[in-house]
């Protein structure tokens, strides 16, 4: 009877640290080295809480829009009255593109760490009020990659 229990607890045991080794198939990311916020025609940043945020302009000859970069120090994060810094990320270099892939345009990041895109309408596809374009925007930081999702909509 003891030797069975102690087999028993044997195996259990082998199964306990062999089930941890495998890593998750369906979580494949990286943690993003920076915040990217959009901001659209109203000066209001996304809030960051959704993966796939939709940013509005009014349709006309261009579209205006920002993307801002912030790099999180996050050395005083157990310290409540002191909290997370949001420091701009300056002279980054982004790109937009379509989901499917093609780039639509390269542009850098200012001191405020704010890329201010300003294109025709038409460079993303769209001919009229009521239309939207899946897109993203990339770039590298640290030499790490990054990407952020986005729904353009023309209103």
């Amino acid at each position: 009877m003891k030797n069975s229990i102690k087999i028993i607890l044997a195996v259990l045991a082998g199964f306990a640290f062999t089930s941890c080794e495998e890593p998750d198939p369906f979580v494949d990311r990286v943690v993003s080295p920076v915040l990217v916020q959009l901001v659209g025609e109203n000066g209001a940043p996304s809030s960051g809480l959704s993966t796939d945020p939709t940013i509005s302009s009014t349709f006309g000859e261009s579209t205006s829009f920002g993307i801002q970069v912030l790099e999180l120090d996050k050395t005083n994060i157990l310290d409540y009255t002191k909290g997370i810094d949001s420091i701009p990320v300056t002279s980054l270099s982004l790109t937009i593109k379509y989901r499917g892939g093609g780039d639509i345009s390269t542009l850098p990041t200012d001191g405020s760490g704010m890329a201010l895109v300003e294109l025709p309408w038409s460079d993303f596809g769209i001919t009229g009020a009521g239309e939207s374009v899946s897109l993203m925007v990339s770039g590298s930081y640290k030499d790490q990659s990054f990407s952020k999702l986005f729904k353009l909509a023309s209103n």
